[in-house]
């Protein structure tokens, strides 16, 4: 469970900013708490993200660290809320495992049950014409039986055969059949899932290699085409300085700069991948099968839908459909359901790639700052440049102690 519990440390950090008047910097809270330096730093930090507290600069270039009144109940507001989103997630991830292993099914299943209904329907109207076949009714050729098994063994053995672009390299041999029809069934019902599911993980993989890149010093313009944040708010590179152990200094003109010393050391030679220019979030797809894939979900989606609702307007004529009314209401329910979330969906993805499209669009703004930069910006990019930290690299003949030898063993080699 993901609940930020206080550890001892913490409570001595939240204590003492309590105790000073929610004011503070690195060497109050050690001095207050007794706790080493680069351990109330690291506390202070993760605290001030949490908090959304704020730095401060004064004009010696002194750093410190400002919180709101209440900030201890918006750090255990902030823990309980997490806490329940992993709570929902989990419940969320369970019920979509149900979803997904059960809506395929029940769609081949209506659409057995609305055309057995169908066929019962058509024959009671026959029959009703003293067996006279020319007068009226539904021409039974519609449910075509071929189409039937062209539905039912889509993907196996389709009626049908495979196309074939003979201008490819790959047309030497017939392509596997990739069709999964309960797979788009649920496809085509509630999408393939989100391509930024992995989000977190990208940005923070971006913000080391830009760290890295520019040998761990950075400014927050630097780093907001990647978090997202408001270059101009100091306060949106917090969460930076926790995951990697960052300090802020201030420079002679006032300045922020932040450096990573512990990502500068590395056992291998460095190597700096190339970073794109900022993290684009990938737009929602509808759903990831192709439209042949989808025509058989398409299909059966359209025959339950039109089907149901044709039978509901048989109930109110006498006869056995009448008697089944209920399990008719229950069809039309699921018929609709069927065609109407995706459609729903389809339009509330609209909206939702819209506003990924204004973050990239806001990031991408971002970046352009960094790469068109002001006199005062260059001025601070020219100043974190010259406070680059070197490359620690450990070397095999640095190492002065390993595990995998006794240490008496070691003492005698040197």
């Amino acid at each position: 469970m993901a609940l930020m519990l206080k550890t001892e440390e913490k409570q001595l950090v939240l204590k003492a900013i309590d105790d000073l008047g929610r004011r503070v910097t690195v060497a109050d809270v050690a001095a207050k708490t007794g706790l080493p330096v680069l351990v109330a730093n690291a506390e202070l930090n993760k605290v001030a993200a949490e908090t959304q507290g704020h730095l401060q600069v004064s004009t010696k270039g002194d750093i410190a660290y400002e919180f709101t009144p209440g900030f201890q109940n918006v750090y255990l507001a902030t823990g309980i809320k997490k806490t329940l989103q992993d709570i929902g997630k989990k419940i969320f991830d369970i019920g979509f495992a149900i979803l997904r292993a059960s809506f395929g099914i029940m769609l081949v299943l209506s659409f057995i049950a609305v055309i057995l209904l169908v066929i019962a329907a058509i024959l009671a109207m026959n029959s009703s014409k003293d067996g006279d076949r020319d007068g009226g009714g539904l021409d039974f050729d519609f449910f075509d039986f071929m189409i039937f098994r062209d539905l039912m063994f889509w993907g196996s053995t389709s009626y049908y055969p495979p196309y074939v672009d003979y201008n490819s390299p790959s047309s030497a041999r017939p392509a596997a059949a990739k069709s999964n029809f309960l797979h788009n069934c649920f496809s085509f019902l509630f999408g393939d899932g989100d391509p930024n599911a992995h989000l977190d993980e990208r940005q923070w993989q971006l913000v080391a290699q830009v760290i890295r890149k520019f040998h761990g010093v950075v400014t927050a313009e630097q780093i907001a085409p990647y978090t997202g944040a408001d270059p101009k708010n100091e306060d949106g590179i917090l969460p930076v300085l926790v995951r990697f152990n960052g300090v802020p200094e201030v420079t002679e003109n006032g300045h922020i700069l932040y450096t990573f010393p512990s990502l500068q050391v590395s056992a291998s030679r460095l190597e700096i991948a190339t970073t794109p220019a900022f993290l684009r979030e990938f737009p929602r797809q509808f759903t990831n099968a192709s439209a042949d894939e989808l025509i058989p979900v398409y299909i059966l989606a359209g025959v339950n839908f039109l089907g149901s609702w044709w039978l509901l307007s048989q109930t109110f004529r006498p006869g056995i459909i009448q008697d089944l009314q209920a399990l008719v209401v229950a069809l039309v329910i699921y018929g609709t359901f069927f065609v109407g979330v995706p459609t729903v969906r389809f339009l509330c993805l609209q909206v939702i790639n819209q506003r990924i499209e204004a973050r990239n669009d806001k990031k991408k703004e971002a970046a352009s700052i960094v790469n068109n930069p002001s006199k005062d910006l260059q001025l601070k990019l020219l100043e974190a440049k010259n406070h680059q930290i070197k490359h620690n690299q450990i070397a095999k003949n640095d190492v002065a102690y390993t595990s995998d030898k006794d240490l008496l063993e070691q003492e005698f080699d040197t």
